[in-house]
């Protein structure tokens, strides 16, 4: 298949398919971070109790606090409105604990909010006709078709800078030829390189056995951005590794201290993020190399990093995971040297290292002889 793509005046540093089929069928409109989905919980629990207190109040008190007087004959029809209990529509009692409908007053308003760990995704509930599949084609207007991800079609992510202005533009190529961007994401720095992974940044009862679909972020910050590309207006990623300290943020505040100074978290790179490669055996793994010399191996479902490597004497350019034994690394630099690590052996000098004539580009393992590595050099050798 050609795709023929329109010409852009932006400059495109990396791109990245994502795996047919794994897209949710109708992304989320926005997603909760862990305090706004506490939040709205906390205003859910407490509607909930206001609800129950309502039950046990005898109708005469209830009647008698509001400045109502009216006889109690076993019918409730002469009651106000807002006080016939048994009128109301019991459809919400019905719904999974995990899910909450958040009504605004207003149809294209309404969320259904889905519980997601510690965080939470936000739907549009107007889609069609509420739930209704045999009208849901007919009814979808032309934005919600749009909107849409079948199975058959295909994601791309294009990292894309112009100017001062980064951000990745999720691209739909569909089935019957057509190609147009479905979102973007506005991103705070240049990107470098992007990884794709479907594990969910974050743990579910010490856990993690769902599958997400996320992509992760390098830039000219220390930090590695995950965004989710199941939601359309994101406004922050769902979670960063590495980069800013905010507990460091806030002593300087309080405390003189130079501008030179790095706020950064412990375990964070030091300077721009340049490959990752995530391990599609171990799931919750995702392998980072740094202008500042080191590789790193990252828990995302802890958010922490558990290893560093620091074999290289520069910049490392590319990082990849080998295909079929996931515990191999292979490690590319501008020391002019690649690397196999054998990722069990900790602090273990490499397996395997070569010299080359020419600082690495990027690395590839080949799929079908898995003992086969290609390295595309600077002076445009492989």
């Amino acid at each position: 298949v050609e795709l023929s793509l329109c010409c852009y005046n932006e400059m495109i540093p990396c791109l990245s398919w994502v795996p047919r089929g794994v897209a949710r069928e109708r992304p989320v409109r926005f997603e909760l971070s862990a305090e706004e989905y506490s939040r709205v919980k906390a205003i859910a629990l407490e509607e909930e109790l206001e609800e129950n207190d309502n039950e046990v109040i005898p109708i005469e008190q209830v009647l008698h606090e509001e400045g109502l007087e009216c006889e109690i004959d076993g019918s409730i029809n002469d009651l106000p409105p807002e006080l016939r209990m048994d009128e109301y529509d019991d459809e919400d009692d019905e719904a999974p604990d995990m899910v909450m409908n958040y009504d605004n007053s207003d149809d294209e308003d309404n969320y259904q909010i889905l519980g997601q760990g510690d965080t939470a995704l936000a739907m549009m509930e107007n889609f069609g006709n509420h739930g209704d599949k045999e009208g849901l084609e007919d009814d979808e207007d032309e934005d919600e078709q749009d909107d849409r991800i079948r199975s058959t079609d295909s994601l791309l992510v294009v990292a894309m800078t112009e100017d001062d202005f980064s951000h990745l533009e999720i691209q739909l190529f569909s089935d019957d030829g057509g190609l147009f961007v479905h979102h973007d994401i506005t991103l705070p720095d240049f990107p470098l390189c992007v990884a794709w992974l479907d594990c969910p940044p974050f743990l579910a009862k010490g856990q993690q056995l769902a599958v997400g679909n996320y992509i992760a972020v390098g830039t000219f910050s220390p930090a590695i951005e995950i965004w989710n590309l199941d939601v359309l207006d994101p406004l922050e990623p769902s979670a960063v590794l590495g980069g800013e300290d905010p507990a460091k943020k806030a002593l300087k505040g309080k405390k003189k201290s130079k501008k030179s100074d790095k706020l950064l978290k412990d375990d964070s790179h030091q300077d721009a993020v340049m490959t990752m490669s995530w391990n599609k055996t171990f799931r919750q793994i995702l392998a980072s190399g740094s202008a500042d010399h080191t590789v790193k191996l990252w828990d995302v479902t802890t958010q922490s990093c558990k290893h560093t490597f620091t074999h290289h004497t520069d910049k490392v350019q590319s990082v990849v995971w080998h295909p079929t034994e996931a515990w191999l690394l292979a490690t590319g630099s501008f020391d002019r040297s690649i690397c196999v690590l054998d990722c069990r052996a900790g602090n273990a000098p490499p397996m395997l290292s070569a010299s080359l004539p020419s600082d690495v580009e990027s690395l590839a393992w080949d799929p079908f002889q898995p003992q086969q590595l290609y390295v595309s050099l600077e002076d445009g050798q492989i």
